[in-house]
């Protein structure tokens, strides 16, 4: 089987174009899959670092940045619409509900990834939507979180986030998903609780990882960098095996037209013109090396010889069209790619709101490429969110364009 034949769906939720009416029954749908995922046979749990126990990373009820991401593309579907999106908003809700009173309000353990649902949460609290009799506790969470990201998360050399997850802690790393999964909640949080400090710590962080994770020829990105500075004055550390991965990049597309969102530079601010120019240059690698059959993108990027993605395909598609929305990028080329990308994802999604051809979680700490050509295709909530995201994305694009 061909990488590209991969991508083929044995049956599709949608076969006419997409619409509005359309688009919001498969957000439904989306939804309904979602919190349906079960892990029945322990297939694909992860097992916690030193200890005995295992991770379900794809069980609705479980708390993991699989759960985080679909946390946040909740938020994005209620928010483009409140009075018609409530589902979503409860949906969202109803998560930390249960794992408030499931955990005696203690959380669970904190690491990079168990931060990813706060944003979602941040933005609920923002914009008054969470209940009134609810907003101290979550409220408490939020700062008890930020806080321990702030002060008590271990820093690599150089002073970056260590990407500390429940497999392990990964000593002197710092990875793309980071962005994603502790950067935006902590700037967001930042934003909230008027903690000015938090928003200058999470532009240091991404400096720091745009510094050691772009890959300065094409503008795409490694997934890891590994701190050794036991190896000497002329080889402090290295990329693992120097992976151009989808997904990892897909969270850089993603976080960057968020984090510009949140902060509201101007258009002079050296930073916002560092980081506009990161995605400029990163989305147009992106045009480049999109799959031209299926709209997709190849797990390694520049490979086609790896597996076309869902997730990471639908994280560049939304993130690509976010940033047309801003303003921050402007180009017919960039929104062609987005609307091939939207009807390749569209064609992944399954009559029973599954959405296929999507991989596993991936770790940097691998010993070769074929390990991400390796990684299992399994349904998954971020693909799920992704993919409804995508959909929220173009709703809100051709609103604008209207």
């Amino acid at each position: 089987m061909t990488a590209t034949a991969a991508a083929a769906a044995p049956a599709k939720a949608l076969d006419a174009p997409l619409t509005f009416d359309s688009a919001e029954k498969l957000i439904r749908l989306l939804t309904d899959g979602l919190v349906s995922i079960e892990e029945s046979k322990g297939e694909f749990m992860t097992k916690i670092a030193n200890g005995p126990g295992f991770i379900d990373q794809k069980g609705w009820r479980a708390w993991e940045w699989t759960q985080g991401i679909a946390i946040s593309a909740l938020w994005k579907h209620y928010s483009l619409s409140p009075e018609s999106n409530v589902h979503s908003l409860n949906t969202l809700l109803d998560w930390f509900r249960y794992q408030y009173k499931a955990t005696d309000g203690k959380g669970t353990s904190k690491n990079i990834n168990t931060m990813a649902p706060f944003y979602g949460l941040a933005c609920a609290v923002e914009a008054g939507a969470v209940p009134e009799d609810e907003k101290e506790q979550w409220i408490g969470w939020l700062d008890e979180w930020a806080e321990w990201i702030m002060n008590d998360l271990p820093r690599t050399e150089q002073g970056g986030f260590q990407h500390i997850t429940f497999k392990s802690d990964h000593v002197q790393n710092i990875w793309d998903d980071t962005l994603m999964m502790t950067i935006i909640p902590l700037v967001k949080i930042g934003r909230l609780l008027n903690r000015p400090h938090y928003i200058d710590e999470a532009i240091f962080q991404i400096m720091l990882h745009i510094e050691y994770l772009m890959e300065p020829k094409t503008g795409l990105w490694y997934h890891g960098w590994e701190f050794t500075p036991e190896k000497g004055p002329l080889q402090k550390g290295h990329n693992f095996v120097d992976a151009l991965w989808a997904r990892g990049n897909a969270w850089i597309t993603l976080s960057l037209p968020i984090f510009l969102s949140i902060t509201e530079l101007p258009p002079t601010d050296p930073t916002y013109r560092i980081l506009v120019s990161t995605l400029q240059r990163q989305v147009d690698a992106l045009v480049a090396t999109q799959d031209p059959e299926t709209g997709l993108w190849h797990t390694l990027l520049v490979d086609p010889t790896s597996y076309v993605e869902t997730s990471a395909s639908a994280g560049f598609a939304a993130g690509i069209m976010m940033a047309l929305s801003q303003g921050i990028l402007e180009g017919e080329q960039y929104l062609a790619c987005a609307k091939k990308a939207v009807d390749g994802i569209v064609a992944q999604i399954r009559p029973n709101g599954e959405v296929d051809n999507v991989s596993f979680g991936t770790g940097a700490d691998c010993e070769s490429l074929q390990h991400y050509k390796d990684i299992p295709i399994t349904p998954m909530p971020y693909g799920q969110a992704l993919a409804m995201w995508t959909i929220v994305e173009w709703e809100k694009l051709q609103a604008t364009s209207a």
